[in-house]
């Protein structure tokens, strides 16, 4: 066809289309007219809208909304008529053949040249339409309040509740079979008769379709995570007897923000052998495609963990793709083996907090007792607003918390003694002294594991100051206690100094990257620990830190953040080193490399509040690229599995003794998708909380 030809062809099509629009519209004003506020309640609106449109029909594909022209031939239809907000495109070669009413998913002509009348038409008759204008108009005019004229933009939509109902039960850990409970049904019934209840069938396949959507979104995320990524896994048994590993995955945004996830949840047959675990975490790495972004795992001192990891480590690094020798990728987890040293003192403690125990037994063993006891305290007019529970022998963070409270109400105990003859477990004044001596002890251990259990925050660098915390008080407790007392503590330093032989370059190392101690602090500790093997140890993390710079030295990536200032506070725990540094600074004129630059710098002043790390090193990231890096992911590797053992109290939930039923892959998929809600939006734990935590527990001494 000669050019002029199809020019004058395509601009009769231009006019044929625009009349076609224009009697759409003229339609569509009339229709408006007739049916008023109700005609804008059309099912899915704002930023939801989407989605709906990404099922399929039999003849042809529902277009996204985003996608209204400019396809396929079809530029110069602007589809401005009204309709089109309640109806949704479905188009065949390409081509928009008829639309889908959004409240019935019925099916009209909208071909080229049919205009819309057929589907005001349907508008107008359209049963599910009418009942959801219906409960509208009864709300609004029930509610008399800025509730009330919100709903002129409310829209009803199916998918949308089905959306949410899934949510609030993955969220809430409420049973799938709550949409067969006749109670649940009569009151959805009650706030919105056109709601189509669903089958747990339905609501289960609804779960695996949003675990599928929500996997590809976190696997997009992790693929552009410009840092490295860390795990923390543990295994947990429920009472179906089944074994089940849990992973979760912790890492930083552009914005340098710790984030934390449950990427993996899922039945793991027995027996739970070294390689069997190897394999599971090998194909897990795999299928979130992170198994060249690993930086460190952090888990228990369980002999299967030691010969996963082992095997984990030789099998990365024949693929070359672990950083600096893989020197710092097992790391265990601390609260694990701060617990195991205090079950160790436990042992031998439980005789001096018996009476105690047996005290709190007897006082919570009846109503009249507890009443009783209630008097006492007003009388006596003790401040304190907690009452003591009784402890679990095997958790000493309970036999900490029960000796907390009860020291606080010591003299109600003494006057019960005194009230009441048949309480015979009053402790003597030398028990309850004893008593403290443990709360002291056991004190400093629940401080550590309170600091280290972080999951939003930075621990790797506050790991190795925590720990040392606890090595002085043991050495410092020995010549303080009594006998009993001191045969305990040596226990517990027993097990302190094997712990310490197996981590203490983890847990040292990420220091160096905390700008207010540097490597000068790492040495000044080595060599109060180790003495004359102290040389030793200090060249070791030096060629860590050597061969982890050389590593990352390949590329660089440069951000810029505001900077961050902080005030000197010298000190507290840290006198000592605050000594050391004003006796050895020198002044220096050199120009250094990018390492030698930031260790030849004098430590930034400390203060006692909270010091956000990450953002210091955001904000020098231009001064130090490559170091940048490396701070960025030595700091996201947590100290503590708790991330992933925290799961479990859910799991219990989840898979109890009445809820038994639930396959591996659906709790796989309901224990995932809670997570990931939560992280859309909850309540974080920050170390500010944990400062100010700390402070008040050390006012009560």
């Amino acid at each position: 066809m000669p050019e002029a030809e199809r020019a004058q062809v395509a601009e009769q099509v231009f006019v044929g289309n625009e009349a076609e629009e224009d009697v759409g519209l003229d339609q569509s004003v009339g229709l408006d007219a007739q049916m008023g506020e109700g005609w804008s309640q059309h099912a899915y609106g704002g930023e939801d809208s989407d989605d709906f449109d990404r099922g399929y029909t039999v003849e042809g594909v529902i277009e996204p909304h985003m996608i209204d022209g400019f396809l396929h031939g079809e530029e110069n239809r602007q589809f401005r008529s009204k309709v089109w907000e309640e109806f949704t495109k479905i188009r065949v070669g390409g081509v928009v053949t008829k639309g889908q009413c959004m409240h019935c998913n019925a099916e009209i002509s909208a071909k080229r040249g049919a205009g819309t009348s057929a589907m005001s038409t349907h508008l107008r008759r359209c049963k599910a339409r009418m009942s959801v204008n219906r409960v509208v108009n009864q709300l609004k005019s029930t509610v008399m309040s800025p509730e009330g004229i919100a709903l002129k933009d409310w829209r009803f939509n199916q998918d949308t509740s089905r959306k949410e109902l899934l949510r609030m039960i993955s969220l809430h850990g409420f049973p799938l079979a709550v949409v067969d409970y006749d109670g649940f049904r009569r009151f959805v019934s009650s706030l919105n008769p056109v709601f189509k209840m669903v089958s747990r069938r339905t609501i289960t396949d609804d779960c695996s379709k949003k675990y599928q959507e929500e996997k590809q979104v976190l696997l997009d995320v992790l693929k552009n995570v410009k840092g490295r990524v860390s795990l923390t896994m543990d295994m947990w048994t429920s009472n179906q007897i089944l074994g089940y590993m849990c992973i979760t995955c912790h890492f930083t945004d552009d914005d340098w923000k710790m984030h934390k996830r449950t990427l993996k949840f899922s039945f793991m047959k027995t027996p739970h052998t070294g390689v069997a675990m190897f394999n599971a975490v090998l194909r897990f790495l795999q299928e979130w495609n992170i198994e060249d972004k690993l930086f460190a795992v952090t888990l228990d001192n369980a002999s299967n963990n030691n010969a996963m990891m082992k095997l984990l480590k030789s099998n990365l690094l024949e693929k070359k793709m672990l950083l600096g020798k893989g020197k710092l990728l097992h790391q265990r987890c601390a609260a694990h083996v701060l617990n195991l040293i205090c079950k160790a003192g436990l042992e031998i403690i439980n005789p001096i907090v018996h009476k105690i125990r047996e005290s709190v037994k007897y006082v919570q063993g009846s109503t009249s007792r507890k009443q009783k006891f209630e008097e006492i305290i007003q009388q006596l007019s003790l401040s304190c607003e907690k009452r003591p529970k009784v402890d679990t022998c095997t958790r000493w963070n309970s036999t900490y918390l029960m000796l907390k409270i009860s020291f606080k109400l010591r003299r109600a105990f003494d006057s019960l003694g005194q009230q009441d003859q048949e309480y015979t477990f009053a402790p003597t004044s030398e028990e309850w002294e004893k008593s403290r001596k443990v709360r002291k002890l056991l004190k400093i251990f629940f401080a550590a594991t309170t600091v280290v259990s972080g999951t939003l925050y930075p621990t790797a660098n506050l790991h190795f100051h925590e720990i040392w915390e606890i090595r002085l008080v043991l050495e410092n407790q020995v010549p303080e206690a009594d006998a009993e007392l001191a045969e305990t503590i040596q226990y517990m330093q027993r097990k302190f100094r094997r712990y310490w032989k197996l981590t203490w370059l983890q847990i040292a190392f990420p220091v160096i990257f905390d700008p207010r101690f540097k490597l000068k602090f790492i040495d000044f500790r080595l060599k109060q620990a180790f003495g004359s093997d102290a040389e030793a140890k200090i060249e070791i993390v030096k060629k860590t830190l050597l061969d982890l710079f050389k590593d990352y030295s390949d590329s660089q990536e440069t951000t810029q953040a505001p900077s961050v200032t902080v005030q000197t506070n010298a000190s507290g725990r840290y006198a000592d080193w605050d000594n050391h540094v004003n006796l050895n600074t020198q002044p220096t004129n050199e120009v250094p490399s990018e390492l030698e630059s930031y260790l030849s710098k004098p430590a930034i002043p400390r203060s006692d509040g909270f010091f956000d790390i990450l953002g210091w090193w955001r904000s020098n990231a231009l001064e130090y690229p490559t170091l940048s890096r490396m701070a960025r992911d030595a700091l996201v590797a947590p100290a503590s599995s708790v991330a992933s053992e925290s799961a479990f109290s859910h799991a219990k939930r989840l898979i109890s003794d009445f809820r038994s039923r639930l396959s591996p892959k659906t709790v796989e998929e309901l224990m995932c998708l809670q997570d990931w809600f939560r992280a859309s939006g909850s309540t974080k734990f920050s170390m500010e909380s944990i400062d100010r935590c700390l402070l008040d527990e050390s006012n009560e001494l």
